[in-house]
């Protein structure tokens, strides 16, 4: 058997790679693998059709997690059809590979970047004001504010107190419409009660600092959180979505599993249905509800108008 016919024969093994039968297709797949293995054949050599190719991107700093970053490529591959993998180390991302038709992915590295310093923007200037709510949830939380004041008093003169006089004025600011806020001031707030619990936390024991730590961490993560979330699905229920047709979306299967054949799913992540997380994800919704991309991906796309739209 020459190369020619080889490369013939791993083709259709690829192809049958795609059976609805399950134990077919991992039998095909298997030894389509081993034969590339074997005989040195690399994936270029195949030919399968679209011109399927790879792009390597860094993410922002701002966006290194698995969430924040599936919820930013699933309203890529929702644009394109294009599959992506995210390199981790440490549970943090590395790197992510786009695939897809090489004539498309200059034009999902362009959004990758737009949206990425969007969200960054976006999530850095809730992020600063995050405590400031966190401080206004505690006021408004009686039976915290007793507990607080019965079983850590230093914590309560140091980090409570002082922003009692504050607290009308948070609570109207924060209800202020969107134009109206004074970020400045929310996050000048913000920062003052984070000095205030660290300052407390130099008269507290050990143990008592780790469970206060938790405590307002928590309602920072879950609020930041929430936000994300909602920015991005507010924006991907704007894009148009399309569709690619049967043989490319069989040609970035067959790339994938040629080159990650031990790839794993990313567990789903899901929203705190909490007060507060639900209010966050609504303010990300709001931000969110600010980008607009589909003239940007019409413009940047040059196989746009090849691509079918879903109905």
């Amino acid at each position: 058997m020459n190369k020619s016919e080889l490369i013939e024969k791993i083709k259709k093994l690829l192809a049958l790679s795609d059976s609805s039968n399950p134990n077919e297709a991992a039998i095909a797949l298997s030894r389509a693998q081993k034969l590339m293995e074997k005989y040195k054949i690399e994936t270029a050599e195949l030919n399968l059709g679209n011109d399927i190719g790879e792009i390597m991107l860094k993410p922002l700093s701002a966006l290194t997690t698995q969430t924040s970053m599936n919820l930013l490529l699933s309203i890529i591959k929702k644009a394109f059809g294009i599959e992506s993998i995210l390199h981790t180390r440490n549970s943090k991302i590395q790197t992510v590979s786009l695939i897809g038709p090489t004539d498309l992915l200059e034009c999902c590295e362009y959004i990758f970047t737009v949206l990425s310093r969007q969200a960054a923007a976006a999530i850095g200037n809730y992020s600063s004001t995050i405590e400031c709510e966190v401080l206004l949830e505690t006021f408004q939380n009686p039976r915290l504010l007793l507990a607080i004041e019965q079983h850590v008093p230093p914590f309560y003169r140091i980090a409570i107190e002082p922003f009692f006089c504050f607290l009308q004025v948070i609570s109207e600011e924060l209800n202020l419409t969107e134009t109206k806020i004074d970020y400045n001031y929310l996050k000048g707030i913000s920062k003052r009660f984070k000095d205030a619990r660290n300052e407390a936390y130099k008269n507290l024991p050990e143990w008592r600092v780790t469970e206060l730590k938790r405590l307002f961490s928590s309602k920072v993560k879950e609020k930041k959180n929430a936000f994300i979330l909602g920015y991005f699905k507010s924006i991907e229920k704007k894009i148009e979505e399309y569709a690619l047709t049967e043989k490319t979306e069989n040609s970035i299967t067959a790339y994938i599993s040629h080159k990650y054949p031990a790839l794993t799913q990313s567990r789903k992540h899901y929203m705190s249905s909490s007060k507060a997380a639900i209010e966050a994800y609504q303010k990300g919704v709001n931000e969110g509800s600010k980008v607009t991309l589909n003239s940007a991906i019409k413009d940047r796309a040059p196989r746009i108008l090849e691509v079918e739209m879903k109905i």
